[in-house]
């Protein structure tokens, strides 16, 4: 399951950071797996195979190119006996098009209606039909914590933007 999960070198995540992506930093943070993985941040690993329901307002979105194609989502569910969310990313199936999806995925927490925010990524996938999930975080009724999951799809040739689903 996490065999999928490869980490793009420093240069990706300086690459995340120096493109603005980070919204809502109150100063400059290096993001890294490592900072939600194991249990870090309030963040519980689960399965790359685990499904939730799609939430209303972040939905699906599809990012594509020349080469490939793949979809990033947030999902929420139940994780341990807790509502939790995340976000999950899966690219398409290799086709004459291309060698097959390079993508990354990380989701953005904020507690306090985006005045810090903790990412959590990026995660990679470097193989055609991947399926990737951030780590779950768990679920709230304030109004304060909000949800966001980001992706970027790259090729042999050129690199789309970012595409983020709105808050959650």
């Amino acid at each position: 399951m996490r065999r999928f999960r490869r980490i793009f070198s420093a240069g990706t995540a300086a690459f995340v950071l120096g493109a603005g992506l980070l919204a809502g930093s109150a100063g400059a943070a290096q993001a890294a797996p490592s900072d939600c993985t194991g249990g870090a941040n309030g963040f519980t690993d689960i399965p790359d195979s685990l499904c939730g329901q799609g939430v209303a307002g972040a939905g699906a979105l599809v990012l594509s190119n020349p080469h490939d194609v793949a979809s990033c989502a947030m999902q929420a569910g139940n994780v341990g006996g807790r509502q939790m969310g995340w976000g999950v990313l899966t690219t398409g199936r290799p086709s004459d098009r291309g060698p097959g999806a390079r993508a990354i995925v990380w989701m953005y927490v904020t507690n306090d209606n985006k005045q810090s925010v903790i990412t959590c990524g990026p995660f990679a996938v470097t193989s055609p039909g991947a399926r990737i999930t951030t780590p779950a975080y768990p679920t709230s009724s304030s109004s304060s914590r909000a949800f966001q999951v980001c992706a970027v799809l790259y090729s042999p040739s050129e690199t789309k933007g970012a595409v983020c689903t709105p808050w959650w």
